[in-house]
């Protein structure tokens, strides 16, 4: 071997090898003042993530360097290329046959398998089933709320019948009485004990899904989907073996059943941590070459998808999918765009089928396995994140397991004390919802009817969206009952322009609210209130540059024939009860709560119209 071979010329060897410490200096340079540490970002998960990562970060990490394949299977037992599944869901109506003609149809146009959401599976036709799909040949799953014993007998009897081996069977049953209620009853667990002997000998057909969305669904956050997640899997185990199943058939057919958001990073992380800490778990029963066994559906979140704005909801699935594939899932399922307020239509369910579609065919996204490998922020991340999993995951063991800890409260608990705080930001404008929240679509048409959604059982009420939904479907019904939009004028009084940014604010919170907004500029009190005595605006919002106007302001509008809701567009901080005496009814600035304003708004919308509208 050569001197050259020995030490290759490194590219770019006339500039300087910079370290950490001189990234920090330079990045210290360029803040001019501003702390460094004013940029680490304080997530959810109690993590805190830095501006940057450097080479040194992962210095000390030896799973960075392992290949696929290897345990504790980080980055997945792929070889090859980064395939996936491309699975089409399917809500199965009173007509099953027309569902499964339907899952079919999807099966011609890019789907790999279907996925039946079955609410009545002792009406779904097996036999049409398996006349119209080759099952052999599909992924095809089943997501049964009851009675998954019996539905499964009569698959396999019909299967039977027509000579067709179950051996062959591809896909999952979802049937997870675990994560849904926090225990499984008596009853189901023998059902479930029953689901794995059916299924054990069909090697592509998993019988036990924990479903992590149960957790992801309702505000968790990733850390808590991790750990409670794996929780629920160990209970499932215990459960079974206690019942008599043989340990090395449960690990063999348990599946992950997980949702992909909208933070990128945290979710390619989430499934490689996922992993991780399910080989410690494995390993922890004496079977660790069972956890490369483990395969992971992944599907597109729920809990942030909109009703409002629905169409950024295809932005958002695209993403949330690349998240999902550049995580190593092994299944995935883009939900429909308009899934929250409608039977998904042709349009819907073509559209993303094809997300996962061009994500294969057009950007080659299977052609890397595990192409986060090697990026110095991914992979602290990796760690960071299943390092606090595993810490929430011994403490539930701690607490007795997860049933104990679901009974007492505590898994529930510390989901909505996350779930709260996502709300908070959400109603604060700190977090953003592009459509709803913030850059609403001022021509958007409600095409359904907002209070028979509000009252269906079928809306949910769970997601990152909804009480923001509600006000504005609060304001369509207005338009819808008055012939107008609700209208708020942003009144800006004198020319302190740094004094108006609330002003700003406010105007955008009122366009997602869905109301008719309109700002005007005012040399002096006595003009603004002239000219809005003549608006006809339910809402004045008043931003004014000097404390005078602001003091005169509030009295003049006292008088305003329409009785609108007086709120100014700034922070009160110490003079909230002088202001409150000047006649503002509420406080409107950055970092407000939107919530309450809006709950006030509507009321007196609502109570206008009661009375007649005089």
């Amino acid at each position: 071997m050569t001197t050259e071979e020995q030490h290759p010329q490194k590219l770019f060897s006339e500039f300087t090898e910079a370290g950490a410490a001189d990234w920090e200096q330079k990045a210290r340079e360029d803040l001019r003042g501003t702390p460094l540490e004013s940029l680490t970002w304080h997530t959810y998960e109690g993590l805190d993530i830095k501006p940057y990562y450097t080479a040194e970060d992962i210095a000390s990490l030896p799973l960075a360097r392992q290949k696929p394949g290897d345990f504790p299977f980080l980055r997945g037992v792929k070889s090859g290329i980064n395939d996936w599944l491309n699975i089409q869901q399917v809500q199965v109506e009173d007509d099953s046959r027309a569902s499964i003609a339907k899952a079919a149809d999807a099966l011609q146009r890019g789907a790999d398998g279907i996925h039946f959401k079955i609410r009545k599976p002792a009406a779904f036709d097996v036999d049409y089933l398996l006349s119209t799909i080759d099952v052999s040949r599909h992924s095809i799953s089943y997501m049964l709320q009851e009675q998954p014993k019996d539905f499964l007998e009569r698959l396999y009897a019909s299967l039977e019948a027509r000579q067709v081996s179950h051996r062959n069977l591809k896909g999952f049953v979802l049937y997870d009485p675990m994560t849904a209620k926090g225990a499984l009853t008596k009853e189901e667990r023998a059902c479930t004990a029953r689901v794995l002997d059916l299924t054990k000998d069909s090697i592509d057909f998993y019988g036990v899904t924990v479903n992590g969305t149960n957790f992801s669904s309702i505000g968790a956050s990733v850390t808590q989907e991790i750990a409670y997640t794996l929780s629920a899997a160990v209970a499932y185990t215990d459960r079974l073996t206690d019942a008599g199943e043989q340990l090395e058939s449960v690990l063999r057919n348990m599946q992950f059943y997980m949702g992909s958001g909208t933070n990128y990073f945290f979710e390619i992380a989430k499934l490689r941590a996922l992993r991780l800490l399910w080989a410690a778990v494995a390993e922890a029963y004496g079977e660790p070459a069972l956890a490369a066994k483990l395969r992971i559906h992944s599907t597109t979140s729920s809990w942030y998808q909109t009703t409002l704005g629905p169409y950024m909801n295809m932005l958002r699935a695209t993403t949330e999918a690349m998240a999902a594939i550049i995580a190593g899932c092994d299944s995935l399922t883009v939900l429909p765009f308009d899934n929250t307020f409608r039977k998904p239509t042709e349009f819907s369910a073509r559209i993303a089928r094809n997300v996962s579609v061009i994500l294969k065919e057009e950007a080659y996204l299977d052609k890397a396995i595990d192409p986060a490998a090697g990026s110095y922020y991914l992979e602290s991340l990796t760690h960071q994140l299943a390092g606090s999993a595993w810490g929430l995951f011994q403490e539930v063991e701690a607490l007795g397991g997860f049933e104990a800890a679901y009974a007492s409260g505590h898994i529930l608990g510390t989901i909505t004390e996350v779930s709260r705080r996502k709300f908070r930001d959400i109603a604060t404008g700190r977090d953003v919802l592009v459509g709803t929240n913030r850059y609403p679509d001022p021509q958007e048409k409600i095409d359904f009817d907002p209070e028979e959604l509000i009252q269906s059982a079928d809306f949910d009420t769970t997601r990152a969206a909804y009480p923001t939904e509600v006000m504005r479907m609060a304001t369509e019904l207005h338009l819808r009952k008055r012939r107008r939009r609700p209208k708020a004028v942003v009144a800006i009084v004198g020319e302190a322009i740094k004094r108006h940014v609330n002003a700003t604010f406010a105007q955008e919170f009122f366009s997602c609210a869905g109301f008719e907004t309109e700002v005007a500029h005012f040399a002096s009190v006595e003009e603004a209130s002239d000219e809005l005595d003549r608006a006809g605006a339910e809402v004045i919002v008043v931003s004014a540059s000097e404390a005078a106007f602001v003091n005169e302001f509030g009295p003049r509008l006292r008088n305003h024939h329409a009785k609108p809701t007086v709120i100014l567009a700034a922070d009160p901080e110490q003079m909230k009860e002088e202001m409150l005496a000047n006649g503002y009814e509420e406080f409107i600035f950055e970092g407000c709560d939107m919530s309450s304003i809006m709950e006030l708004v509507h009321k007196k919308l609502h109570g206008t119209e009661s009375d007649g509208g005089n």
